[in-house]
């Protein structure tokens, strides 16, 4: 398994050699391919990744039939379709793959054991939660608060990963440009 688990939620929260055991057992590395999703808009989610290796992106799908990307996901995070996940309702976004990706996979079922096995799971949930959602605030405010040329910059120091190997077309979507946009700032 993946010493980057380990070591993501011992940022947040002890866990002991045990506790990590029970957990271990219940992770399954899956591999996703390029373009493969996660989870399709109007599934259900029922499931939480790690991603171990790879790159992911979140998208929906406007009025207009435009296709909007909504998050990328980097090597080395828990994600999931979070809004399905807690509703227990279908998905409006998919996770997609953008390259080959290891996914580590907790079902419903397994989060209900490691929850009752692992005494300081909550509290790692509750912070991890709380620093993305901190990021993911203090993301947009700035993003909207300069200009283009600013946006992008800030951007490729947020998501490193995704500015270098993301195709253009969803990072400009990701960033509220056009491709073309983006193509006059990146030069």
């Amino acid at each position: 398994m993946s010493r980057k688990i380990f070591d993501l939620i011992n940022k947040f929260t002890t866990v002991t050699i045990g506790e990590y055991a029970c957990l271990e057992q219940k992770l399954r590395v899956t591999p996703f391919e390029r373009t493969e999703n996660f989870i399709e808009i109007g599934q259900q989610n029922r499931i939480l990744g790690f991603l171990d290796k790879g790159l992911l992106r979140s998208y929906y799908y406007d009025e207009e039939g435009k296709e909007i990307t909504t998050a990328f996901i980097e090597e080395g995070a828990f994600f999931s379709e979070l809004n399905s996940y807690q509703s227990d309702q279908p998905s409006e976004r998919a996770i997609e793959a953008l390259e080959r990706s290891d996914i580590f996979i907790l079902t419903e079922e397994d989060l209900k054991e490691v929850r009752a096995s692992i005494s300081n799971w909550s509290v790692f949930e509750r912070k991890y939660y709380e620093l993305i959602l901190k990021e993911k605030v203090n993301f947009q405010r700035k993003l909207y608060s300069g200009s283009k040329k600013e946006a992008y910059q800030l951007f490729v120091d947020t998501y490193g990963q995704a500015a270098q190997y993301a195709p253009r077309q969803y990072i400009a979507s990701f960033l509220g440009m056009t491709p073309f946009t983006l193509s006059r700032i990146k030069l």
